[in-house]
């Protein structure tokens, strides 16, 4: 009796992601960054010594509009605070605004990369000492226009997970009203505020539709 053979065609998900890169048209890229400082400055002559901490933190997402080329948008915060045996100054500094990221390799664990992102800032400072035994506190605080940049590194993980480590250059442009506790008075000053700096952190990436 002859043997009657059924088959059916199916269609497996093959897609190898070993030889794809991981920033992929269609994927979002959503994470932080931060950065971390500390030191500390004596002058043996006067016996003065001073002491700095300083950090900033950055969260952002978006989107590769093709591949390797991410559109989206970030928000950071940095704080900064120097204090000596008769003076502190606190400064604080709050961005936001579009982000560019273009990663040059189109390699499975990761590439170089070089990000710009123009934007919002504000500021505010304060620095605070005693004068004759009299506490004197001036404070600027105002906003201005903000550029940062970055080159770095990106690491990929199992095609999800980003690690990277990048070198900051930031520049605001600001325009600051000053004031003081002692004659109340207020003043008026742009100035241009500038910093370099390392930075760490980490990504997800995510597919619209998973594979």
């Amino acid at each position: 009796m002859p043997t009657i053979c059924y088959s059916q065609d199916t269609q497996t998900d093959t897609t190898d992601t070993a030889d794809v890169t991981p920033f992929r048209k269609g994927r979002w890229l959503t994470g932080l960054t931060g950065s971390i400082g500390s030191g500390s400055f004596e002058n043996t002559k006067t016996d003065n010594k001073s002491i700095s901490n300083w950090y900033r933190v950055e969260i952002g997402t978006g989107k590769f509009i093709i591949d390797r080329l991410n559109l989206g948008i970030s928000a950071n915060m940095e704080r900064r605070n120097e204090e000596n045996e008769s003076e502190e100054n606190t400064s604080e500094i709050f961005f936001i605004g579009p982000k560019g990221t273009y990663f040059l390799s189109p390699s499975s664990i990761g590439s170089v990369f070089f990000s710009l992102s123009p934007g919002y800032v504000l500021y505010r400072e304060t620095i605070g000492g005693l004068d004759e035994e009299v506490y004197v506190e001036n404070v600027n605080k105002g906003g201005g226009f903000g550029f940062l940049s970055t080159f770095g590194f990106s690491y990929v993980i199992q095609d999800r997970v980003s690690f990277e480590l990048g070198l900051n250059y930031n520049v605001y442009w600001l325009n600051l009203t000053q004031e003081n506790n002692i004659n109340e008075s207020t003043n008026q000053n742009s100035f241009e505020l500038s910093n370099l700096s390392f930075s760490f952190g980490f990504k997800i990436l995510l597919d619209t539709k998973p594979l």
